[in-house]
């Protein structure tokens, strides 16, 4: 028995076919006293309201139409929010009973074979998280004995091998159906023991080696693409997850690739290859991760920007076209645009003539909030390593010369102070400048190493590079 995870259901309208089919699912709850419940379903990580169903008996319950509801896991939700899940498939003709007080154990489905072993499931892996969890209880006890810590570790080794038998059978006992796609989808690639000859110089590092780059290329094999059901279901979304956000190495290099392979394999479907798409340029638009935005331009006009994603308007498009504009120029490996401006001297300076081992390109102002924390802190780290090759580039965004002036004074700030009240170098583009401060490090070329970085993240980055 479950919570319904939010308390604020949102309204989602999905359209089911009109091919001249129907759906008719009764539904009896004993013990039912109240006369509204809910039928949602799943979309990635999220649920969403796909029909309110009324009684004039409380205990019995319709959900009928003339067309046939979209495939998935749906849930049927209680007015307490717990709640069950059962499975729309292709047969969409049949009948639920259960016990409001006891929801799992008296869950019983007539006239579906695949709901019923989808219960059976449930009630399997239930019991066999049950096991694994009172197994690591026991293991957190014994923390100092190693002989009982490897029998306990294979009772939940053996449980998972029993899962993956479970799941494999389960598929094979419902080939082409939603079920066996779905648990299939669930069963990770199976690695092979590769035979590396005992004498191979690295021998253990290579089989690691080996063994990622198969797990990597086959992570998906167990997906049915073709399947648009799987979107209604928590599944292919954690799968994505994982996959790119845990399995891959977190370097443009590395994800820009398989997403390409990933993208192509969805296009089997027309559901899924959006859903594909959308999942990954969301991904890196809202990474955290330093240098992800290369993956999320290479998306953007793969995808995007090239006419393929149908599904979004001209209104979109050239939002998104901008911010492609605004992130290319200085994404992590470009050479940093130039910039000649006047110094708070009335001296001209260039960033590329600026000489240094590293140069800190800083865009700040003096009224801005933050930018009185950090500021004062960056100028710390610049004396720290100023002698060992370190110049600081600080461009004013604003264009009140007497308050830039007179807080550069009372602080001291001898490094380069710049400024372009005119932005006639239009640093606001070429850099993305929409709030302060932002920070670039560069490279003696002017190769842009780090970016949106705050200062105490620069300290451990410097400090790693100086200690070299």
């Amino acid at each position: 028995m479950q919570k319904f995870w939010f308390s604020i259901l949102i309204a989602f309208i999905i359209t089911g076919s009109l091919s001249g089919q129907s759906h008719k699912i009764e539904i009896h709850l004993k013990g039912m006293t109240d006369s509204t419940l809910l039928i949602a379903y799943h979309y990635g990580e999220q649920k969403f309201i796909y029909d309110t169903l009324t009684s004039d008996n409380n205990e019995y319950f319709e959900l009928i139409g003339e067309d046939t509801i979209p495939g998935g896991v749906y849930l049927v939700v209680l007015p307490d929010m717990k709640y069950f899940e059962f499975l729309i498939s292709d047969d969409q003709d049949f009948s639920i009973s259960t016990d409001v007080n006891d929801l799992i154990a008296s869950l019983e489905f007539k006239g579906s074979k695949e709901n019923s072993a989808f219960l059976e499931y449930q009630r399997f892996l239930m019991q066999l998280n049950k096991t694994n969890y009172e197994t690591r209880e026991k293991m957190k006890s014994l923390i100092n004995e190693s002989d009982s810590l490897a029998i306990l570790q294979s009772i939940i080794d053996n449980n998972n091998k029993k899962l993956e038998t479970y799941l494999e059978e389960l598929h094979k006992q419902f080939p082409d159906s939603f079920i066996g796609d779905l648990v299939y989808a669930m069963a990770p690639p199976q690695v092979p023991d590769f035979d590396i000859p005992e004498n191979h110089i690295n021998k253990d590092s290579l089989k690691m080696a080996l063994s990622y780059g198969y797990y990597r290329d086959h992570f998906f094999d167990n997906l049915n693409f073709s399947n648009s059901k799987l979107i209604r279901t928590p599944i292919l979304q954690n799968k994505l997850d994982t996959y790119f956000n845990k399995v891959l190495i977190q370097y443009p290099d590395s994800i820009i690739p398989q997403i390409h392979v990933t993208a192509d394999k969805a296009r089997v479907n027309e559901e899924i290859f959006q859903y594909v798409v959308i999942f990954i340029l969301n991904n890196y638009l809202e990474s955290k991760i330093m240098g992800m935005d290369e993956v999320f331009v290479d998306v953007a006009e793969t995808y995007y920007l090239s006419g393929e994603a149908y599904w979004s308007d001209s209104v979109y498009l050239e939002k998104l076209r901008d911010r492609v504009s605004k992130t290319k120029p200085n994404l992590l490996g470009a050479k940093a645009q130039e910039l000649k401006m006047e110094t708070i001297t009335g001296e001209w300076v260039s960033l590329h003539e600026t000489t240094a081992k590293y140069t800190i390109l800083y865009f700040w102002e003096p009224n801005c909030g933050f930018c009185k924390t950090e500021t004062p802190k960056l100028y710390e780290l610049f004396k720290k390593y100023q002698d060992q090759g370190l110049a600081v580039f600080a461009i004013d965004t604003q264009g009140d010369r007497k308050q830039w002036e007179d807080y550069v004074n009372e602080y001291g700030f001898d490094w380069i102070n710049a400024w372009d009240p005119h932005q006639q170098t239009y640093f606001r583009y070429y850099y993305d400048i929409h709030s302060t401060p932002t920070l670039y490090l560069l490279d003696k070329d002017k190769t842009i190493i780090a970016k949106r970085i705050d200062v105490d993240q620069l300290s451990k980055m410097l400090g790693e590079i100086f200690a070299k």
